[in-house]
């Protein structure tokens, strides 16, 4: 079938570029990979409050927002289609070929990707991360609940992994932050709720051992400033070092990537392929939730300009 526009990824970007591309009457379809939309806000943050979400002084929850932004595209006619993850993006003619893993391949004059990005899934140089990986060893928090009781220890000094012990602070038995540095990068107000909170927090740091039998049963912490290691007991062993650019499905096509595997676009959204755009956590830029959905904004209404071209553009 022949759309429009398609956008690839239905997070905060790609549901709001869904929106506006619905209200300028384009014929509209987003692809998410998988069974929810809504992306981080819906499957990362769920029913905590995210409260740097601009216009909403008090927070908001991030299922909450995910939800809001799916009424509106669906208000306007977009149509949304889940477990439908894109392999390829092709060119044939003026006509941009997206191709799913189930087989199928739909047409459109525009693509708009924004597919976010994802934790990346091995760090190496750790004895037992290889062996015990989902068998307590994890790559991001999934569904906090499942840490109730637990003795976890979260690996890494940036948001994600001060997110993630602030998140669990009341729902696991102990949690055990590990950073190597002293200081940490994530925003001064979480770094301040974090040493409020009751998490034992391991700085100077290293985890150098995961040990268990069929599960993780325990983790050797090494302490740079002491020259000291210690066993400790512990169920649950989440690192959080970074994210990786959903931008795979581009490989055939000749879209500019940086170093990191960021898509590179302009001002306005648009990359170094014609009738491609690029908006979110895909492209860098600042990683939040209120600029993914500026950026989804701006890039569905370039797309609208590159489709019907009109006079005022």
């Amino acid at each position: 079938m022949q759309y429009d526009v398609i956008i690839v990824g239905a997070g905060p970007a790609g549901l709001s570029a869904a929106a506006f591309a619905a209200r300028r009457k384009l014929k509209t379809l987003v692809l998410e990979a998988t069974s929810k939309v809504g992306g981080k806000p819906v499957n990362v943050y769920g029913t905590k409050i995210v409260d740097d979400f601009i216009g909403f002084p008090d927070g908001v929850k991030g299922i909450e927002v995910g939800e809001a932004l799916l009424r509106q595209a669906q208000k306007f006619g977009a149509e949304i289609k889940c477990e439908s993850r894109v392999s390829k993006v092709s060119i044939e003619n003026n006509d941009k070929l997206v191709s799913t893993d189930d087989g199928k391949t739909y047409r459109a004059k525009a693509v708009i990707i924004a597919t976010g990005s994802h934790s990346k899934s091995f760090v190496g140089g750790i004895e037992g991360e290889a062996e015990f990986k989902n068998k307590g060893v994890s790559y991001e928090l999934q569904n906090p609940n499942e840490m109730k009781d637990k003795i976890v220890f979260v690996v890494g000094g940036g948001e994600t992994a001060v997110e993630t012990a602030i998140t669990l602070k009341d729902i696991a038995k102990q949690v055990y932050l590990v950073h190597r540095r002293e200081s940490f990068r994530a925003d001064e107000i979480l770094v301040e709720q974090l040493k409020k909170s009751k998490i034992n927090i391991l700085t100077n740091s290293r985890l150098q051992k995961i040990h268990g039998d069929d599960k993780v049963t325990g983790v050797t912490i090494y302490n740079d400033a002491t020259k000291k290691e210690i066993e400790m007991k512990a169920d649950q062993v989440i690192f959080c070092f970074g994210t990786v650019p959903a931008s795979e499905m581009l490989k055939d096509l000749n879209v500019k990537l940086d170093e990191k595997g960021l898509i590179m676009v302009d001002c306005d959204q648009k990359t170094s392929v014609e009738g491609i755009f690029a908006a979110g956590d895909v492209a860098g830029g600042a990683m939040r939730i209120s600029t993914a959905i500026g950026e989804g904004i701006k890039a569905a209404l370039n797309a609208y300009k590159y489709i019907k071209q009109p006079y005022w553009a």
